[in-house]
């Protein structure tokens, strides 16, 4: 009996995860991408929303955009494994804000953290192309958060490759996204982020033919049902491809 009931609660959240999962694909508009260090950290019955914006200001070389989205939901199946949908938008300089990517995967934890130490997992994301012309993706690849005290560090290492028939199934681009925080308590937290974007693996060009963007970001928690996470910060583009300035900001509910 207790099995029973156990199961039923169980498929209760699942049936709770789709249900919001679409109502949210349904009715969200989004608002300004994709700069958030994702955590490698999983737990089993958990349930988040999240919104991850950016607005571009001093356009680059080769990165012409007013803003980005990203709409995300995630939920814990096990102590191990998440699932993981997300819907992308994006809006161009002289064009209009448009859904870019709807993508559907998991992420698996390796490594299970305790307090201090390492924690270690894996993601993999198809992304399905919602523009005519765009190819479809596979992005994969590690996550890994070291925590000592009130510190931590964390890092995504993300391939993405094309799929297609008129796709360089050769060619890999690259995302690496890191973040070193500080705490200075359960609410409040400063720390560093930095982005840096590679298109081809296999024609790299120069440091200024990439993407690569760094600065400053501030991290409020608040307790409660739903808890609630923000951050805010500004990015600095470092090389010419970058736009000069990227305000970034995420939002989640944890339930």
């Amino acid at each position: 009996m207790g099995g029973d009931m156990g199961r039923g609660a169980y498929l209760r959240r699942v049936s709770w995860f789709f249900f919001v999962l679409a109502v949210l694909l349904v009715s969200a508009h989004p608002v300004s991408a994709q700069f958030y260090v994702r955590s490698p950290d999983v737990e089993n019955g958990e349930f988040k929303l999240e919104e991850h914006g950016a607005v571009y200001s001093g356009p680059g070389e080769d990165e012409r955009r007013r803003q980005s989205h990203e709409l995300e939901a995630k939920y814990g199946f096990t102590d191990r494994f998440e699932g993981i949908v997300e819907l992308t938008a994006r809006e161009n300089i002289g064009d209009s804000l448009k859904w870019h990517r709807f993508e559907l995967g998991g992420q698996y934890e390796l490594v299970e953290r305790h307090g201090d130490g390492l924690g270690l997992a894996f993601r993999s994301l198809y992304e399905f192309a919602l523009q005519d012309g765009d190819p479809d993706e596979i992005l994969f690849g590690p996550l890994a958060k070291y925590v000592w005290r009130q510190d931590s560090f964390t890092i995504n290492t993300f391939f993405i490759g094309q799929v297609g028939n008129h796709v360089d199934i050769d060619s890999l681009e690259l995302k690496a996204n890191w973040r070193l925080k500080h705490e200075f308590n359960e609410t409040w937290g400063v720390g560093v982020e930095g982005y840096s974007e590679v298109e081809d693996l296999a024609h790299t060009g120069t440091w200024d033919d990439q993407k690569h963007r760094v600065g400053p970001v501030a991290y409020l928690e608040l307790e409660g049902m739903p808890k609630w996470e923000f951050a805010a910060g500004t990015l600095f583009g470092v090389s010419d491809a970058t736009s000069d300035i990227t305000f970034k900001f995420d939002i989640e509910a944890e339930f």
